[in-house]
């Protein structure tokens, strides 16, 4: 759930694809799960044997399986006794940790009022273009129970609640932090950028790095047969970015770890990378759009530009040579416009003063191009020394291209988010770490 967007929850824009799908669902599916149910006699122990004990709450057999069912629904990965096994797995966390985040509610006396849900769902239904009542006709025609939609955007809301009362008043950023993201920002701006989209999966602590690998490699296999990045990213990424599927925006190299940039520039347009291992977990990435920047030597700079010249000989003495310095100081002092300089050069009678018209600044002089480059306009330039004497060079008006910098807002969220991020993560870790969670096979 991203900093910039904590007001409003993701919509999951799925049901069109549950439509697309329907055709696909046989018997074997109401069937199979984690681990085969193929005797009549075993069908109703195992369904409703007991998968997880989350605290005081149990997860089922069933309760997973129905839980699959959806996400195959709405994912469009094909619905096979082998995907249901390989799926079971993220599912079964993705739900543990929806359970701890139900507990923590209640703890905490959140309520999620049935109304909430209720309403929730009337936005899909609307997303989607679907009439009052559509959804829960499309789970029937699924076979998948009205209560596992609900529960998990009771369990999305609930989260949304703990997050704005808990965590989003942590969230500060400073002026100072923004000011050094935008000096940082403008240091790269000549570097490539890649528009991204993410998976992150946390390592809580070490003893679990096999199991967030097994369900890295898992997700990555899915998304290779063809699975919604965006979808599978908002059901299992950690990271804020999932309430935006993943969606990282346009990101300049340097403001990823080195390990994905990396990853990044081997990928075609439209790959995947991962799983990536860095110090807080597991990351995929798919890579959109790779963007070359434009170099400062094949920029074009306009700029309307005016001069004064004040004549000195080659061998000029001292004296005259601070006698015109002392005018040019002057100059520089009392004038505001080109206006005023070309008042001052005719004044003077100076030779060679007045406008030069609208140019590209790369084609003046280096010696002149460098002083004028980041001179702001109606400021007059210091004494430039040339061959004719000293030089006054003033911009009436820039033409320069628009910055690529995003706006100060953009920035402030951006940086929200990465606090919020830590923050989420630092919250989830604590709740695992202090819950009994019992595995049965």
């Amino acid at each position: 759930m991203a900093y910039s967007q904590i007001k409003s929850l993701p919509v999951i824009s799925f049901f069109q694809l549950i439509k697309q799908q329907l055709f696909k669902i046989t018997i074997a599916a109401l069937i199979g799960i984690t681990c085969a149910i193929t005797s009549p006699y075993t069908h109703a122990n195992e369904v409703l044997r007991i998968r997880a004990i989350v605290n005081d709450d149990v997860i089922s057999f069933y309760d997973l399986f129905q839980r699959v069912r959806l996400l195959i629904m709405t994912s469009a990965i094909p619905d096979s006794p082998d995907n249901r096994r390989r799926l079971a797995p993220q599912v079964l966390r993705a739900m543990i940790d929806e359970k701890l985040r139900m507990q923590e509610a209640t703890r905490l006396n959140i309520r999620v009022p049935t109304s909430r849900v209720d309403r929730q769902i009337s936005l899909l239904e609307k997303r989607n273009n679907l009439p009052s009542g559509g959804i829960p006709q499309l789970l029937d025609q699924a076979n998948i129970g009205h209560g596992v939609l609900r529960d998990k955007l009771r369990g999305e809301l609930a989260w949304q609640s703990i997050v704005r009362r808990r965590l989003i008043r942590q969230v500060n950023v400073s002026n100072e932090e923004i000011e050094d993201e935008f000096r940082r920002l403008k240091s790269i701006q000549h570097l490539p950028k890649y528009k991204v989209s993410e998976i992150f999966l946390s390592i809580d602590n070490p003893d679990q790095e096999g199991q967030v690998l097994d369900v890295a490699r898992r997700l990555l296999g899915q998304l290779d047969e063809g699975a919604k990045f965006n979808l599978i990213a908002r059901e299992f990424s950690q990271s804020s970015s999932a309430a935006t599927g993943g969606n990282l925006g346009t990101v300049s190299k340097g403001q990823l770890d080195p390990k994905l940039e990396k990853a990044l520039d081997a990928l075609d347009i439209g790959g995947l990378a991962g799983p990536l291992r860095t110090l807080s977990g597991f990351y995929i990435l798919k890579l959109h759009e790779r963007i070359s920047p434009t170099t400062n030597q094949n920029e074009t700079v306009m700029a309307l530009v005016s001069q004064l010249l004040l004549p000195l000989k080659a061998e000029a003495k001292k004296a005259e040579i601070d006698s015109q310095e002392n005018i040019a100081a002057q100059i520089r002092e009392t004038t505001t416009s080109c206006e005023h300089l070309y008042e001052s050069g005719r004044a003077l009678g100076s030779p060679q003063s007045g406008s030069l018209g609208k140019i590209n600044i790369e084609d003046l002089p280096s010696v002149i191009s460098k002083v004028i480059r980041d001179l702001p306009a109606n400021k007059v330039s210091p004494t430039i020394r040339v061959a004719e004497g000293l030089l006054l060079m003033m911009v009436c008006e820039w033409d320069k291209p628009k910055s690529s910098l995003p706006p100060k807002k953009e920035v402030r969220a951006r940086l929200g988010d990465r606090q919020l991020n830590l923050l989420m993560q630092r919250y989830m870790r604590d709740l695992r770490r202090t819950a009994f969670i019992d595995l049965r096979g």
